[in-house]
């Protein structure tokens, strides 16, 4: 009897240690149980009364019933907008990773914003020629941009006393942007774990999973994305990498069968966005990350068979910091045409400061970024991968998306990068809109211009050329189709500092 004793208290003591090993969110959750309250039953009800009415049911096969919708294949260029108390010096790292040895607490008490304009915002990014935007409005920290009921942590109950999803989204709206929303708050388990916990490594098989949420984490995680939807409204969900974790996937199918009906009966055509193999090719539009391409699941080589987009950076940062140095805007506007030249989107990050502002370095890059597209926009908008994506030495965004973000070491999505443009003017992207082509040189070209997939023996076109333009441009250019390439004698004058885009229109 002694002996059954003893091990049953020994037996107590490890599970109570097990337990206790296991990471617990840092504060982000109310005191009350939340399975009890009025805002979780009814979040819950929203959620199941929409996969019960609509087509889309909470299971893979289902969900691959989706379709990427027209207007963001034609948006192209999108903007992601990383702000919050991670801008706040606090000896941390600036993403919140170490969160578990910040100081929690004071920095969100000390995260004010009062200069941010959501007005001004859209305006800039409308003028620089973006069609969308995902505000980040819940980061690893867990603390909420916008009226949360399920935690106090939020902007509206602390010193900001503003709801910054609720005025970005309108102001948005108003000038004509797509608004869509982040949410990272799957990674405040282990982030601002209690004990600190180490990124879970990628599920594989064979390999034990490492601690995962638990039901009153993941419960509460999902009642918080579905609120940001039903107050909300985006046509954009972005996830990131965490919901690849198994403890993840069937509250995953669940949420996208909801977004994906609700949107539908708010007749509003949406996408979500995941990384790495966290949801099954075709259920929705994956997005590969600066830094995080080495374990990207792509294998088609060149232009990828199904929409996707690129996470660009404007800097080595995510968040602003100071002394923040920005990559030139030759290399952002190089990025944008090799992602949009193999089917994606491109994302460009931008970091608003302490206090809300672009500040003038961003606000210059984006100035530039406009005049561009103004100029160009017809040969990224609307367009649609060709039978190659391009030609030349640099290949870019690795296209067997499989490698970093670019082969090159001189890659301003390099931790190394020294400040020079990889491209070259033997560089050169395709994209087509209709039975026009478009060519686009990454590089402004010192000599006359040579496009060997557009020769007349080439065996990726093997199309007659009867006009070339560049955009831009009223100058009569001189070009001959040759057998090996076609060749466009250098214009005489510029119409743009970065990459020219010639229009190519051929014989009927």
């Amino acid at each position: 009897m002694e002996r059954k004793i003893t091990l049953l208290i020994l037996g107590l003591l490890l599970s109570f240690r097990l337990l206790q090993a296991q990471p617990k969110p840092v504060l982000p959750y109310w005191n009350c149980p939340e399975e009890k309250s009025k805002k979780a039953q009814k979040m819950d009800a929203v959620m199941n009364k929409a996969i019960e009415k609509g087509p889309f049911k909470p299971s893979w096969e289902s969900l691959k019933n989706y379709q990427v919708p027209d207007w963001y294949r034609d948006a192209k260029f999108g903007i992601f907008m990383h702000w919050g108390p991670e801008t706040l010096n606090f000896g941390g790292k600036a993403d919140g990773s170490d969160g578990g040895r910040t100081d929690y607490k004071s920095r969100a008490n000390a995260f004010k914003g009062e200069k941010f304009d959501a007005a001004n915002w859209s305006k800039l990014l409308h003028n620089a020629g973006t069609k969308y935007i995902l505000q980040v409005i819940d980061h690893h920290d867990a603390y909420a941009l916008y009226n949360s009921s399920f935690t106090p942590w939020s902007s509206v109950r602390m010193a900001p006393k503003r709801d910054f999803a609720k005025e970005m989204s309108e102001a948005a709206r108003r000038e004509g942007l797509i608004y869509g929303v982040s949410s990272h708050t799957e990674e405040h388990w282990w982030f601002y774990a209690n004990p600190p916990q180490k990124t879970p490594p990628a599920p594989q098989p064979g390999r034990p999973a490492p601690p995962q949420p638990d039901k009153e984490f993941l419960e509460t995680w999902q009642r918080r994305i579905t609120e940001m939807v039903e107050k909300y409204k985006p046509q954009l969900f972005y996830f990131d990498w965490c919901i690849e974790q198994p403890a993840y996937e069937p509250y995953m199918q669940r949420f996208a069968s909801y977004y994906y009906n609700r949107s539908a009966e708010w007749k509003q055509e949406v996408v979500l966005n995941y990384k790495y193999n966290a949801l099954p090719a075709g259920t929705a539009v994956k997005a590969i990350s600066v830094y995080s391409g080495q374990r990207a699941a792509w294998e088609t080589p060149g232009a990828s068979p199904l929409p996707w987009q690129f996470d660009g950076m404007t800097s080595n940062a995510w968040f602003w910091k100071p002394n923040i140095r920005l990559y030139p805007t030759a290399n952002i506007i190089c990025d944008m045409v090799d992602v949009v030249s193999k089917n994606g989107n491109y994302v460009m990050n931008i970091t608003p400061d302490v206090d809300g502002l672009p500040g003038p370095e961003q606000e210059k890059l984006l100035h530039e970024i406009g005049q561009w597209m103004s100029v160009n926009g017809e040969a990224i908008y609307g367009t649609r991968p060709w039978t190659v994506f391009g030609e030349g030495p640099n290949h870019g965004v690795n296209p067997t998306f499989n490698g970093v973000a670019a082969q090159n070491p001189l890659s301003p999505n390099n931790p190394n990068y020294s400040g020079q443009n990889i491209y070259t003017a033997q560089d050169i992207r395709f994209v087509k809109k209709g039975e026009v082509l478009y060519s686009l040189v990454m590089a402004i070209p010192t000599t006359d211009i040579r496009i060997n997939s557009l020769g007349k023996a080439s065996t990726v076109s093997g199309k007659t050329i009867a006009k070339v333009s560049l955009l831009g441009s009223d100058e009569q250019l001189k070009w001959e189709q040759e057998h090996e390439a076609l060749v466009i004698e250098k214009p005489s004058r510029m119409p743009c500092e970065y990459v020219l885009a010639f229009k190519i229109e051929f014989a009927k």
